[in-house]
């Protein structure tokens, strides 16, 4: 039985999940494409700030003191710089940290230029960093210069003289940021769409595809896909239905099939006897047959071959009957045991003239069952007039009744010819006999569909079963309620 599917997870469930991660990478998308600008300007902002660190530690004038002596020139000295202290005339008479050329005193040539040095910062990174600023100590004018060896501060100069390169350098930075976003962007959306066909578009095409097909009326058709949501439950529900159809379309071509055996089959069994009925009853109205005793068999023959017709049409329509849903069986509660001893009185003589071995085994205590009367003695009987009708003298034949807990089971079991293989299954179809020798000894191949409609009306089962000391075993089987 197909059961709908409980606790997959939501088709709104996925997707919100879906686009909580789309979101999620959209924020970092716009993190990393923010993050490229800031950094590269800020890296600017950095060699500026630089710059004033530099102006505050390695200018002479931000660390002279009127005693030079006292002057903290541990920043210059920690990056192998030093400071000279000059007197007015530009004698070297002091020196903090170790200096590193032989200059002993400066002209004003040399002065100047060391003025304009500290100027023009294009020398950064290139020569000494030299800075002189004058001081007055005591009364008397002094010089104090800073120098600084090269490679120990190195920044671009074009963003300290140059505003504009500095500017279209930020604005270079912003444009990549934005190419940064831009590119991921159409990335992370790719991936979104390809996420969303991947878990909605492919299910809904299959389902699609697989209606198409049995539309088209391939029953067959299956739908696969791996699903977590309602389209799961879509695909069993398919699956389920298109198994349904496909059984419902085998089980019509069945019931067509058997439809048009059936009126073959019947065509045929009515055409034999009608044809001797009209043969005989030919000759004797043109007079052909003179010898009395001839015209008394004919008549005979006439007799029973119009029996076998009336005994056909009445197990055609007693089938006809069964199988309306509209037909009411007239049941009354009675002891089935009793009825099953009174219905096989009725074979004793048959059973008897065939020699047969006869086993019967029914409870002597009363069991009692709901059922209508002629139509379970009808059912029964066909049971064992086929199995008189179909087997040699001296067969066994065996009845028995048995109360299970939740049912009653009537065997009737023969040890005679036995059934073919290939027709146990559609024993109970109608105009289905037992084998090749049965089809010309006057049955109608009614007789065993009749009993199965019957048993079937009455809420049982009427099955084959095998037996190891008989080759052929019906079992009813009657529901106690």
């Amino acid at each position: 039985m197909f059961k709908i599917r409980r606790k997959s997870k939501k088709v709104y469930t996925s997707m919100f999940q879906n686009y909580l991660l789309f979101v999620f990478l959209i924020i970092l998308v716009f993190i990393a494409g923010v993050s490229f600008p800031i950094f590269g300007i800020g890296r600017m902002i950095t060699s500026q700030e630089y710059i004033g660190e530099m102006q505050q530690f390695y200018m002479a004038s931000k660390i002279v003191k009127s005693d030079y002596k006292s002057i903290d020139a541990s920043k210059i000295t920690s990056v192998g710089g030093w400071v000279e202290i000059l007197d007015s005339d530009r004698n070297l008479i002091h020196v903090i940290g170790k200096k590193k050329d032989d200059k002993k005193a400066y002209t004003e040539a040399e002065m100047y230029e060391l003025m304009n040095w500290n100027l023009d910062v294009s020398k950064i990174g290139n020569e000494n960093l030299n800075s002189i600023t004058p001081f007055y100590s005591e009364g008397k004018k002094y010089y104090c210069i800073v120098k600084v060896p090269p490679g120990v501060i190195k920044i671009e100069i074009s963003r300290v003289n140059e505003p504009q390169k500095y500017i279209e350098k930020a604005a270079i930075h912003i444009v990549i940021g934005m190419l940064i976003i831009l590119v991921f962007l159409i990335i992370v959306i790719l991936f979104y769409a390809f996420w969303t066909s991947r878990k909605i578009v492919k299910p809904l095409n299959k389902i699609l595809e697989g209606i198409k097909k049995m539309t088209e009326g391939d029953y067959s058709t299956r739908i696969n896909f791996k699903a977590a949501n309602e389209f799961a439950q879509i695909k069993d529900a398919f699956n389920f239905m298109a198994e349904k159809i496909q059984a419902s379309e085998l089980e019509r071509e069945k019931v067509e099939r058997l439809k048009q055996q059936f009126f073959v089959d019947i065509s045929h069994d009515l055409k034999t006897p009608v044809s001797s009925v009209q043969g005989y009853s030919k000759a004797l109205y043109d007079g052909v047959v003179v010898d009395e005793d001839k015209k008394r068999l004919y008549l005979k023959t006439i007799y029973e071959k119009s029996q076998r017709v009336t005994s056909l049409i009445e197990n055609i329509h007693e089938l006809a009957k069964l199988n309306n849903d509209t037909y009411i069986m007239y049941k009354e509660r009675i002891d089935i045991c009793e009825f099953m001893r009174e219905l096989v009185v009725e074979f004793y003589p048959e059973i008897e003239n065939r020699n047969f071995e006869f086993i019967i085994d029914i409870p002597e205590y009363a069991i009692e069952y709901e059922f209508d009367k002629n139509e379970m003695s009808r059912a029964i009987s066909n049971i064992i007039s086929n199995a008189l009708k179909y087997n040699p003298d001296y067969t066994t034949l065996k009845i028995e009744l048995e109360k299970k807990l939740k049912s009653i089971e009537i065997i009737i079991a023969d040890n005679g010819v036995g059934i073919e293989e290939g027709l146990k299954e559609q024993i109970f179809e109608a105009f289905t006999r037992g084998d090749l020798s049965r089809k010309t000894s006057g049955g109608t191949g009614i007789g065993l569909s009749i009993a199965y409609k019957i048993i079937e009306k009455h809420g049982g089962k009427l099955y084959l079963e095998s037996e190891q000391d008989f080759k052929t075993a019906f079992v009813i089987q009657l529901k106690l309620l």
